[in-house]
């Protein structure tokens, strides 16, 4: 997006885009699988991803470059070449620590990914568990899933120029946490359990462009790499830690444990508002966490 020229104000919106046709996709794909595995056996799906696979790897190479750091002294400043030379662990992390905004970041992303991947793990038991004894139309029940996740990047896109990103994460968040929280409570309710994972794919349609704004803006460009591999440790942790335990916690367990990773989420938001707030304030400029619906 920079190496191209475009302003940096379109980047919310360009992210926004881009995941409203990730999910328009992904509708297509669901549908597409339930059809495949309906005429030649649950197996079928997956020979067919290949297809795609091999489609999406030529796109990628006939049309990709390497997505490096402007580096040189005339596009980015001597000072940050020199930072791009000295990349490491130890470098990231202390300037993760010296900036909360950069480990706010971090931690929403890590803790919101992780409990994706447990809802991800734990969706087609918990539909089969509220339908005992009946076929589960999984192609149908992810077609629904993305297409409310279609509906989170679209609101994204609609409410970005009025609210701050970091406000309307938080306000995301909060409403995340309800919709784990509902199913791991009631998790024998049918209507509970489908309108909670419709609400939290909403939130996770919302989360993909609103993280990317978040990285682009506090996370620097020289330190992205390591900085996000580093934050992806606490993220593997919790994951296949729920896996592990899951014959002990159960469906129930498993979702709360997801909430749970939701809510300290939220609690990492709220603290990174307060971050950008008091910055805002050092620098005798208008918070922009206070900006008003227009």
């Amino acid at each position: 997006h920079q190496r191209a020229g475009f302003s940096d104000a379109w980047l919310s919106g360009t992210f926004g885009l881009a995941y409203l046709g990730d999910s328009i996709v992904a509708i297509l794909a669901g549908l597409l699988a339930g059809s495949a595995a309906g005429l030649y056996g649950p197996t079928a799906p997956f020979a067919l991803s290949m297809v795609f696979l091999a489609l999406g790897a030529a796109v990628v190479f006939a049309t990709w470059r390497e997505n490096t750091a402007l580096t040189n002294a005339s596009a980015a400043g001597a000072t940050q070449a020199m930072d791009a030379q000295e990349v490491g662990i130890v470098d990231a992390w202390r300037r993760i620590i010296a900036d909360p905004r950069i480990f706010g970041v971090g931690t929403i992303q890590a803790l919101f990914e992780g409990a994706m991947y447990i809802f991800v793990m734990q969706w087609p038991p918990a539909m089969i568990s509220v339908l005992p004894g009946k076929d589960v139309p999984f192609g149908a029940v992810f077609s629904c899933l993305m297409a409310a996740c279609m509906m989170g990047s679209s609101a994204f896109a609609a409410i970005t120029p009025h609210l701050s990103v970091e406000v309307s994460t938080a306000i995301m968040l909060t409403l995340a946490v309800g919709s784990m929280a509902a199913p791991a409570l009631l998790s024998g309710s049918l209507p509970v359990v489908v309108a909670s994972f419709l609400l939290f794919e909403t939130c996770v349609g919302f989360y993909f462009p609103a993280i990317g704004t978040l990285r682009s803006k506090y996370v620097p460009d020289t330190h992205r790499g390591v900085m996000m591999a580093m934050f992806r440790v606490p993220l593997n942790v919790l994951v296949v830690a729920v896996m592990l335990t899951m014959r002990y916690l159960g469906l129930r367990g498993s979702l709360g444990c997801s909430a749970t990773a939701l809510a300290l989420a939220l609690f990492a938001a709220v603290r990174l508002c307060i971050a950008v707030q008091r910055k805002h304030q050092e620098g005798k400029g208008v918070p922009a966490i206070e900006r008003r619906v227009a």
